[in-house]
């Protein structure tokens, strides 16, 4: 059994009748004849026969009766035009009747109903429009009449004559509108008729014998008064008609002087009258116009008919179809289907080839329009009412568009593919289908109806869409699809849902939802909204809620954009909801207690939601729900993550106005603007109304973790954890001292504000206001608990602006008139000076885990709030800077800085202490420091003496007595507190400075913070170089360069000294020191040589090896530390101004900043090695390095400061820690079950390695005489150039051995480059040595010269091997070998690259 076609590709049958049958339907209160057939369709239990002669049964078989006055009226008008209109009135009466369609499921919703759970009122009448559509097409032959039914009554004054009238009529249609089709003929014949029924009977016989056997006489009672109505089918409604004016005649209408034509035949067209045509009969529609009167009787789904005139009409209408239009085109089929059988046999599709191929006229090639109405096989001529043949191409262009494909595609074929549709013969049909669609000619929107389910159809319905839209043209805006490709889109999606079987088109083999989004494409119409919606809703009943709430989304913005509000916010209701709906997710309970959520908790999309609530939120304030409005609006006020799109980014921005590479824009000002906006409407127009809704902010400010409270002692800048230090310095200092505790107070003083560092932070992207910031303060008492007590007076803040994603701390002081305990519970505020907010600043307690009970299920402790303790003033301490302005410092600059110190407490104060951070470089001036030699001009050598320790300088006891007048800082006594401040880093820097203070001995102790927030910025680039020196009196050449990078003033260089415990430097040549201009650079040279008076050095690198080992071996960690060392110090200064090093602040400094580069370089180097060790093992400095001290000053602002560099290590090292290490490589150590411990010693062990204690290098360096010049007359033969090469040992406890090799090539003899010859040595090439510790030995070598020329030198190489110190060898047992005992490390050197060094030998005899 054949599935059910749409109603659209039923048969068309035109009815043409003559007034009187309309004047006694008129009479009985009935509708035009048309609408009354159509009532009885469609028919049931239809059968048919296929071309084979098979019987196919019709369950259901429909018809669709029009007028044909109607359709002539509607058939010349544009069909873009036409399509624009038939969308437009598509999308009116969705809009009027949306609001009743959602009173209608709301009610359905409230009441249980299951009326449209599976289907939608909207779709529905968007189906009833498009079968309502009878109008013909150029494109497809659907609507083309199938039956022309000519209807006369007995009433008539001569029935013959109004029958022969209507055969003689000439018809208004366009060529391409295929008239092949049944001519019957209807007689009715009323109760009321003068005729009798004899005298109608022989009319009936005499119409069979002139017209033919298609002929009807149907018998009505039509009694008066009219019956009651009978409910019938709803009829689909119908396009109302352009106005007759718009529609001008084609064809002259038919003389009103009796001739008449030949039946069936059209005169010549002659050309289009600009006259306007004489109105036709009124318009044919469902529902009354106010043009349009209908009978009185009329109601719309019922008729007033008899049963008996039921039946009549019911019969008339079964034996039409069966006996005469079933078997009529049956008929057709077969002799279509004979000559579209011969026209595919092989000679027909030969020859058809062959006149392709070789040419042929355009008329052969091209299909011709329609021409086989003519034939006389399928219709007689005397029953014809078609158009002759006609091929003008003005003639179709004058009736429709260009853009509408010109003359019509319906032909032959298509005729035979529709006719044996509708018959049920389906194999013809779709090889029928398949031929036009091979030849472009249609077919891919109608073989989905009849094919079987399979991926093919999704590909014949992606082309039946594309043949309609063509090519897009490439430009950068949407393109948007003309009104008939919309419109036939639409149809061809009505036709798929409808014509296919539900559970198959949501198959996964078809995905038919997918068919109706792409028909939709990207037009902005109610109808292609539809289809969105549909396509929905189909997704939903199929389970893809995502795509169905993507869907729906696309429509309901669509329909927003049309004005069809009511609908579209259903469908963003519809939206929302799925989007919101939990993915089911099968995981592990586990998971849920691991993430600490909740298996129920869903937030949705974030991306999505925040659109879809917006939308619903400007939908409700433009349709008066204000209340609605401003909760979604309130709703949207969310803190949005890093990653989330812009929640309006679904429609695609197809001309590049947003850029991937940049952020999208926020959403939040749009948000709050619109929630400002309609709350304020709101308070205006409802009063008092919006305090019963319950509003409450979805987002928060205030920080309750991060709140604190603050006394007058505390620091509100600095880090947290640099204050901690500190307090941990502190006690890891006094615990050796005494047992007295650093007692943090925490309460306040009467009378004495402290403040709620309330911390908010702005959630938003955009800038919030927040006025009247208060928190709220109750006394915490037994008997007074939750009452605001009238002794705390809590700061009200006006108004605070946050910027954009903006943390603020905002101080908001209390202040209590007598002893109190306070809780500080909430803060409030309002938003936007509009509405009042409240937020809790109680933190969640602590998690339990002490029961079993608490273990298995999560119990908090109660919440912490925030409690502050109001006494008696005591003890107070205030600290402060006398001069707090902003500090621009240079680096290295002195900044002397004074600290006012209160006593507002009521206790004396005997005992004060300051403690700094340990990058901090400070020096107290309150004790007098002038203890620097008495001589008057300083030497330029001195010696320092360092602790060489690492451990950071311990907390300074101030002597009050230097700085006040008595030893004891009484109440309400001030104090000012002197020092400076040496900014040795640059950058943003925070000096935070602790004062511990206590009334006595014995007593606990409490502190103060102050602190002073400045900018160092760097003047100079000091840069140091190192190269070995050939002189003997010195072993290295250091180089400093200095660079004046302020460009602004010039910087005069005071002095610049060097410090080391191995190396003495001295400067070389005159060196002034001057001023540097900006941007310019000076640069210093300086000799090193070994110092010998030097003997602490040993100590200190033994000491390392001593520390190093115990850690490779694991051994408990030694506290001792460092021994001291001597430094000594060269100064190069003008004149006799010179800083010596050891004055007490200098020498400070000095520590403090070596200090602080030592611990961060062994910090670098030792990751692995815990910092608290660092101390008890490495050294302060290292006896290889030499430091440079530059004194710098600025005389025109008065400001001076210094800069240390930790300069380059000078001579060679021989891996000192060699044996240890490989012992400890070697050593059978302990196993252990955690994999990091032995990852961890082998990381130690590797810094080890590459430390610079365990440094490495080659301790001689090779110097060779170079560019001497030797005169020698060759007349006398070939002479001897003795060459002096000279080997150094830069070693400074190590002997080395030295073997010098000579080769008579050089590295360059195969370079075409090189202008040098290859020494000719003679004599001893090969040459041993032993050399000492910072000694030299020089080798003579000879070249025996027998031509002038430039010899190279830089052919040799140099092998060397390292022995032990001479104490060691001594100390050790005799050995075979004498005094020497090797260190197993050897090296070989050659020239470097690009070393030319070279002897010039020149011929004086031919300068004779």
């Amino acid at each position: 059994m054949p599935p059910t076609l749409p109603h659209s590709l039923s048969p068309h049958v035109c009815i043409l009748a003559s007034p009187d049958v309309q004047k006694v339907l008129d009479g009985s209160g009935l509708p035009p004849l048309p609408e009354i057939l159509q009532c009885f369709s469609p028919l049931p239990q239809i059968t048919t026969r296929t071309t084979t002669l098979t019987s196919v049964p019709h369950t259901s078989f429909a018809l669709r009766f029009s007028d044909v006055t109607e359709i002539e009226d509607a058939v010349h008008e544009d069909e873009e035009q036409r399509a624009g209109r038939t969308m437009d009135w598509i999308g009116s009466r969705i809009s009027e009747r949306c609001e009743r369609w959602m009173d209608m499921l709301e009610t359905e919703s409230r009441e249980g109903g299951k009326m449209w759970r599976t289907r939608t009122p909207w779709w529905e009448e968007v189906k009833r429009c498009v079968d309502g559509d009878h109008v013909p097409s150029s494109v497809e032959g659907w609507n083309h009449p199938v039956s022309l039914i000519l209807a006369v009554s007995t009433a008539a004054l001569n029935p013959l004559q109004a029958l022969q009238d209507l055969t003689s009529r000439a018809f208004d249609f366009p060529p391409w509108v295929d008239l092949t089709s049944l001519r019957y003929f209807l007689i009715i014949h009323p109760s009321n008729s003068p005729l009798a029924d004899p005298i109608a009977e022989a009319l009936f016989n005499a119409v069979k014998k002139q017209y033919g056997l298609h002929s009807f006489l149907l018998p009505l009672q039509l009694p008066s008064p009219p019956p009651s109505s009978v409910p019938v089918p709803a009829l689909p409604p119908r396009l109302p008609t352009l106005s007759s004016q718009q529609s001008p005649s084609l064809t002259p209408q038919p003389s009103t002087d009796g001739s008449s034509l030949m039946p069936g035949l059209t005169p010549p067209r002659p050309p289009a009258s600009p006259m306007p045509r004489q109105p036709g009969p009124p318009p044919l529609t469902n529902k009354p116009t106010e043009s349009s009167q209908l009978p009185a009787g009329y109601q719309g789904s019922t008729i007033s008919l008899t049963q008996d005139d039921i039946q009549q009409i019911g019969r008339f209408v079964r034996e039409f179809v069966t006996m005469s239009l079933v078997p009529w085109m049956e008929k057709c089929v077969v002799e279509w289907n004979e000559s579209y059988s011969s026209s595919r046999r092989l000679p027909s599709r030969l020859f058809s080839s062959t006149r392709r191929l070789f040419g042929a006229s355009a008329t052969m090639s091209s299909p011709a329009t329609p021409t086989h109405g003519s034939s006389p096989s399928v219709s007689s001529t005397g029953s014809r009412f078609t158009h002759g043949p006609n091929n003008s191409v003005s003639s179709i262009a004058s009736v429709t568009s260009i853009s509408t494909m010109g003359g019509g595609s319906v032909n032959q074929q298509r005729r035979l593919a529709e006719f044996a549709t509708i018959l049920g013969d389906y194999k013809l049909a779709i090889s029928v289908w398949e031929t036009l669609r091979k030849e472009g000619r249609g077919g891919s929107d109608i073989l989905p109806l009849l094919s079987a389910p399979s991926p093919a159809l999704a590909l014949h319905a992606d082309h039946a869409l594309a043949t309609l839209t063509g090519p897009q043209p490439r430009q950068p805006a949407a393109f948007e699809a003309p009104a008939h490709v919309q419109y036939r889109a639409l149809v061809y999606a009505v036709r798929w849902e409808s014509g296919i079987d539900r559970q198959e088109f949501l198959s996964s083999t078809l995905e038919g939802e997918r068919w109706l989004v792409k028909a939709a494409s990207s037009a902005e119409e109610p109808p292609t909204a539809t289809l969105y919606a549909h396509a929905a809703f189909l997704s939903e009943l199929k389970g893809a809620r995502r795509r169905a709430a993507l869907w729906y989304l696309v429509a309901a913005d669509k329909l927003e954009k049309t004005g069809i509000k009511p609908l579209a916010m259903h469908f963003f209701r519809k939206a929302h909801s799925l989007y919101q709906d939990p993915i089911p997710k099968e995981l592990s309970p586990s998971f849920w207690e691991s993430e600490d959520r909740s298996p129920v908790q869903w937030e949705g999309f974030p991306a999505v939601l925040p659109g879809i609530e917006h939308e619903l939120g400007r939908l409700l304030y433009t349709t008066g729900d204000t209340a609605g409005a401003v909760k979604y609006f309130m709703g949207l006020l969310k803190s949005s993550a890093p990653a989330t799109l812009h929640p309006h980014s679904y429609p695609a921005h197809a001309n590049g106005a947003g850029s991937p590479l940049l952020p999208p824009p926020s959403p939040d000002k749009v948000y709050l603007e619109d929630f400002r906006v309609a709350f304020k409407h709101f308070k205006e127009t409802e009063g008092d109304r919006w305090k019963s809704l319950g509003l409450q902010l979805p987002i928060t400010f205030c920080q309750a973790k991060q709140t604190r409270v603050r006394f007058p002692g505390d620091a509100v800048e600095g880090d947290s954890a640099t204050w901690d230090k500190l307090e941990q310095d502190w006690a890891t200092f006094w615990s050796s001292r005494g047992k007295e505790k650093l007692n943090k107070s925490g309460k306040a003083a009467v009378d004495e504000t402290f403040w709620v560092d309330l911390v908010v932070r702005n959630p938003l992207e955009v800038e919030v206001s927040l006025s009247t910031l208060t928190v709220v303060a109750q006394e915490a008492s037994a008997d007074n608990a939750g009452t605001a007590s009238e002794a705390v007076e809590v700061e009200v803040i006006d108004d605070v602006v946050l910027g954009p994603k903006d943390t603020r701390t905002i101080p908001i002081g209390i202040k209590c008139s007598r002893p109190i305990s306070l809780v500080v519970t909430h803060a409030t505020y309002d938003f936007f000076a509009l509405l009042p907010a409240s937020e809790s600043l109680a933190v969640r307690g602590r998690r339990l885990n002490d029961t079993p009970v608490q273990r298995q299920d999560k119990v908090y402790a109660p919440d912490v709030l925030i409690k502050i303790d109001v006494e008696e003033a005591g003890q107070r301490l205030h600290a402060h800077f006398v001069d707090d302005r902003h500090l621009m410092l240079a680096q290295g600059e002195y900044k002397h800085q004074r600290v006012w110190l209160t006593n507002s407490g009521t206790r004396p104060i005997n005992e004060l202490w300051l403690l700094a951070g340990e990058e901090d470089e400070l020096w107290i001036d309150a004790v007098d420091d002038n203890t620097g030699p008495s001589s008057s001009s300083p030497p330029k050598s001195e010696i320092l003496q360092s602790s060489n320790k690492l451990a950071p300088r311990k907390p300074y006891r101030i002597p009050l007595e230097n700085i006040h007048s008595s030893p004891v800082l009484a109440p309400e006594d001030e104090v000012q507190l002197p020092f400076i401040l040496h900014a040795a880093h640059h950058g943003e820097q925070d000096l935070c400075i602790l004062f511990i203070f206590r009334e006595s001995v014995g007593a606990p102790f409490r502190y103060t913070r102050v602190t002073r927030r400045y900018e160092v910025r760097s003047i100079l680039n000091i840069t140091t170089s190192l190269r070995v020196s050939a002189s003997p009196e010195q072993s290295y050449i250091v180089g400093v360069e200095v660079e004046n990078i302020a460009g602004t003033s010039n910087i005069q260089i005071t002095q610049l000294s060097t410090m080391s415990a191995l190396w003495t430097c001295s400067p070389l040549g005159s060196h002034t020191l001057a001023s540097v201009p900006p941007r310019q650079a000076v640069e210093y040279s300086f000799g090193a040589a070994p110092w010998q008076a030097g003997t602490s050095a040993t100590e200190t690198t033994e000491f390392v090896a001593r520390k190093l080992q115990a850690v490779l071996k694991g051994d408990p960690a030694d506290p001792s530390e460092p021994p001291p060392i001597d430094l000594t110090c060269t100064h190069l200064a003008q004149g006799a101004n010179i800083v010596p090093l050891r004055t007490p602040a200098t020498r400070h400094f000095l520590h403090c900043g070596r200090r602080t580069m030592t611990a961060h370089a062994t910090a670098n180097a030792h990751p692995d090695i815990p910092s608290r060790l660092h101390r008890s093992i490495f050294p302060l400095y290292n006896p290889s390095t030499v430091d440079v001290v530059i004194f710098w000053e600025l005389s025109a602002q008065k400001r001076a400061g210094h800069i240390l560099l930790q300069g380059p290590t000078l001579g060679a090292g021989h891996a000192a820690l060699k044996e240890i290490i490989e012992a400890a490589e070697t050593m059978k150590v302990k196993r252990s079950m955690y994999a990091e411990t032995e990852r961890e010693r082998q990381a130690i062990l590797e810094a080890v390695k590459k430390c610079e204690w365990n440094r490495e290098t080659d301790p001689i360096s090779v110097f060779v005489q170079d560019g001497s010049i030797v005169e020698h007359d060759f007349r006398q033969g070939p002479c001897n150039v003795p060459v002096a090469i000279t080997l150094r040992n830069l070693s400074l406890t190590h002997p080395c051995r030295v073997v010098l090799k000579l080769s008579g090539t050089t590295p360059g003899d195969d370079s075409t480059t090189t202008l040098l010859l290859p020494p000719p040595y003679a004599g001893r090439v090969i040459h041993r040595h032993t050399i000492t510790p910072s000694q030299s030995v020089t080798a003579q070598a000879k070249l025996w010269v027998t031509r002038p020329g430039c010899f190279a030198l830089d052919s040799w190489t140099v092998e060397t091997d390292v022995g032990e110190p001479a104490s060691e060898v001594s100390s050790s047992s005799a050995s075979p070998r004498g005094s020497w005992r090797s260190r197993h490390l050897r090296y070989v050197q050659n020239p470097q690259a690009g070393d030319r060094s070279c002897v010039t030998v020149v011929d004086v005899g031919r300068l004779g």
